[in-house]
């Protein structure tokens, strides 16, 4: 950072989630965070007290890695109705725009887009406060709301959210998409070429790597050994498929030697704990620690990542990144132009299906536990 903007020497980060949570985008900002600051930038960021799933609250203020983290209180409704979430996200709203108008002023304030809308106190803080503002676009809204049908999309909030992200794409100081399908979606929003930037989300490959079999004591912690293991880990929301992957599963559950693991939480966490109560295939576990990210994933034969139709250039899984610098084979699931299609197809490390595409999804499954040399390969691709 020092070296590529040196005018810059304090950054305000805002997003709801930021470490020690391991859901969304909290480890991405957080990795981000820590470079900025052993690039000699004073980090400062500002997230929510309650973890993803609501059930844990960190502290007020914490220090880590040489970034100052500022953790505002809120409500806790929880993720399982919208109208609750909706308050949780209003509260948090209130409590960061004070929290943000009482610290330093940032040479630079970087919003993301968790909760929607948080970029509106990155473009005050410019125009009151002289900072510069960059808007990182995780998931575009309200556009992902009314894909996902929360929200009409002739609805008035639906209208004044629209204009309201207009108004901050077309008035940072720059914008970052995080896939091309994204840029060209904003592009048509007006955002302007030259404030507009693709930067790719990320794994850290010196933290996740490959982890020999034997040395993974996740494996046996968790009674994997000697399976072919097909993980899903990450968030289980609205804008990802199952019904495709539970459809797999039910065509290989004769195969003792495959094992469907699925390994997070979410609002669509009942039906995968539905579907492991009827197929003895399926095993679910929760979010694993941060620092057990590496032997989790490391225990994967081949990581499942989906996306619902009409999502793409809206949301981007990141979880790919993680399977890919592990070396893991990738299965996606989900429309053919959206960027984990277009990554996966042009390294060669996986296979790219279609919603409703079971068959060939249990047909790559079922070669790859028969073929791992090949599998390995993939992965190898990937990585």
């Amino acid at each position: 950072m020092s070296r590529a903007c040196p005018a810059v020497r304090s950054v305000l980060l805002l997003n709801q989630l930021f470490y020690p949570d391991c859901a969304a985008t909290a480890p991405i900002l957080t990795d981000l965070a820590e470079d900025l600051a052993r690039h000699g930038a004073a980090v400062t960021a500002i997230a929510g007290r309650w973890d993803y799933r609501g059930r844990e609250r960190f502290a007020k203020r914490e220090e880590h890695r040489g970034v100052a983290i500022r953790r505002v209180s809120g409500t806790n409704f929880g993720r399982g109705n919208l109208a609750g979430r909706a308050v949780d996200f209003a509260s948090f709203f209130a409590m960061a725009a004070v929290r943000l108008f009482t610290l330093p002023r940032p040479d630079m304030v970087l919003a993301l887009s968790t909760p929607p809308l948080i970029s509106l106190l990155g473009l005050a803080a410019q125009r009151l406060r002289g900072s510069k503002f960059v808007y990182w676009v995780q998931d575009l809204y309200p556009d992902v709301a009314v894909t996902l049908g929360a929200l009409g999309p002739r609805s008035p909030i639906t209208k004044v959210a629209a204009r309201l992200s207009n108004l901050t794409l077309r008035r940072a100081d720059a914008v970052v998409a995080i896939g091309e399908e994204m840029a060209r979606r904003l592009l048509e929003k007006g955002v302007e070429p030259a404030r507009l930037h693709v930067i790719h989300n990320w794994s850290d490959g010196s933290a996740i790597s490959e982890i020999p079999e034997a040395e993974n004591w996740f494996l046996d912690r968790h009674d994997l050994r000697g399976k072919f293991v097909v993980e899903y880990s990450g968030n289980m929301g609205r804008a990802h498929e199952f019904g495709t992957l539970f459809a797999a599963a039910e065509r290989l559950k004769e195969r003792e030697d495959i094992l469907f693991l699925f390994i997070g939480d979410g609002v669509r966490r009942g039906e995968v704990e539905a579907a492991a109560a009827r197929l003895p295939n399926i095993k679910l576990l929760p979010y694993q620690r941060r620092e057990d990210l590496p032997y989790s994933i490391g225990a994967a034969s081949l990581c499942l990542i989906s996306l619902r139709d009409g999502l793409e250039g809206l949301v981007v899984p990141s979880k790919l990144y993680g399977c890919m610098a592990a070396a893991k084979p990738v299965a996606f699931v989900g429309p053919p132009r959206s960027e984990v299609a277009r990554v996966v197809l042009d390294t060669g490390c996986g296979g790219v299906f279609r919603v409703g595409d079971d068959a060939d999804l249990a047909a790559l499954i079922g070669r790859c536990a028969t073929d791992r040399v090949a599998a390995a390969a993939m992965g190898e691709r990937g990585r």
